[in-house]
């Protein structure tokens, strides 16, 4: 009896418990998340300090010097709506203020995100033409000096007035085209002449390992100094990170006609190649680099080279890295470019936050 009645309570307790499990109300679904509270502002700081000294030439001048600092201003205003100001201090070399440090705007624009797929952007105002921060991603030491393009005055620095646009197609692809002045943001524009730039990347093994670090990149600038005198610049670049190395490989050509005063188109043409073998983003670097240039096919004897080499060690943390950078840095003219040749011991500071 004791027995069946046990029996009968925990039958009528289990299913009053599978009742109760089964008319129990659905959990409520989880509210949006709420959006940030606009405007959201980082400001941040990029220096570079080095110390110079000429072991050719120059009566082995040597000086510590500032070569770079900015202060970043960035912003983001709503979901898709970003800005950048950006001063950027450097010594003058010419005018009443040669050899002072003075502040200018390098950026300044606004950026609508997201336009047509996710991560492309278009922005107005003094940004980055396709070229030059696109190479110094990858490139890390810009520390050191311009990349070969800006290096030779080929491309006037890596910002400009204008608009631009960007966009990646897939993972293979991604694609930046803008039109700009043509003269740099270190100058105003001379006429109604302008300059449309576009860069084309293709990374054929996107997701591929090792092969993934593969991208050749191909970019055009078509502009004018004015009416029939061209400047046009081609590049060709296959590159290569890697967590251990990281090398690149360019071809360029150009044609320009800057003299007003005694107009003539001037066929140039260059490569330069990069490699740096390192511990990984933190830890001990060895770079080199070799430029060549011939900056004006028309004549013969007149080529010039760069040399680069050194090491560094590299501190990274996720939003600031600092860089120790020492190089040796040799550049020889051919007998027809009547220019002495240099040599100098460059150490270099990079610091980012």
């Amino acid at each position: 009896m004791t027995t069946r009645f046990f029996l009968t309570c925990a039958l009528v307790l289990g299913c009053v418990a599978s009742s109760s499990a089964q008319t129990a109300p659905a959990p409520s679904p989880a509210p949006p998340a709420a959006e940030p509270d606009y405007p959201i502002i980082r400001v941040g700081v990029l220096s570079y300090v080095q110390y110079d000294a000429e072991l050719r030439n120059r009566d082995a001048f040597n000086a510590f010097d500032l070569t770079r600092a900015y202060v970043n201003v960035n912003g983001q205003l709503a979901k898709n709506v970003r800005f950048r100001f950006t001063p950027d201090v450097r010594r003058v070399t010419d005018s009443s203020l040669a050899g002072s440090l003075v502040l200018r705007v390098k950026y300044a624009f606004v950026e609508l995100d997201n336009i047509t797929a996710a991560r492309s952007w278009v922005r107005f105002g003094a940004h980055q033409t396709p070229w030059l921060d696109f190479e110094e991603s990858i490139n890390r030491y810009r520390v050191q000096g311009t990349m070969f393009s800006e290096r030779e005055a080929l491309i006037p620095g890596s910002s400009d007035f204008g608009v631009g646009y960007f966009t990646p197609l897939g993972k293979y692809i991604d694609i930046q085209t803008g039109v700009y002045n043509g003269e740099g943001y270190t100058q105003t524009d001379v006429n109604r002449y302008k300059s449309a730039q576009g860069r084309l990347t293709v990374r054929p093994f996107a997701g591929g390992g090792v092969a993934n670090g593969l991208r050749i990149s191909g970019f055009y600038n078509a502009g004018w100094y004015a009416a029939d005198r061209p400047r046009r610049l081609g590049i060709v670049m296959g590159s290569f990170e890697h967590t251990n190395v990281v090398a690149t490989l360019q071809y360029l050509k150009a044609t320009e006609n800057p003299n007003a005063a005694a107009p003539r188109d001037i066929d140039r043409n260059g490569s330069s190649g990069f490699v740096e073998i390192r511990q990984g983003v933190n830890g001990w670097a060895a770079l080199a680099r070799v430029d060549r240039l011939d900056p004006d096919r028309a004549l013969s004897s007149n080529s010039q080279r760069r040399v680069i080499a050194g090491g560094a060690y590299w501190f990274v943390w996720p939003r600031s890295r600092v860089g120790l950078v020492v190089t040796n840095e040799q550049v020889h003219y051919d007998p027809a470019a009547a220019r002495p040749q240099e040599n100098r011991l460059l150490v270099q500071t990079h610091i980012e936050f």
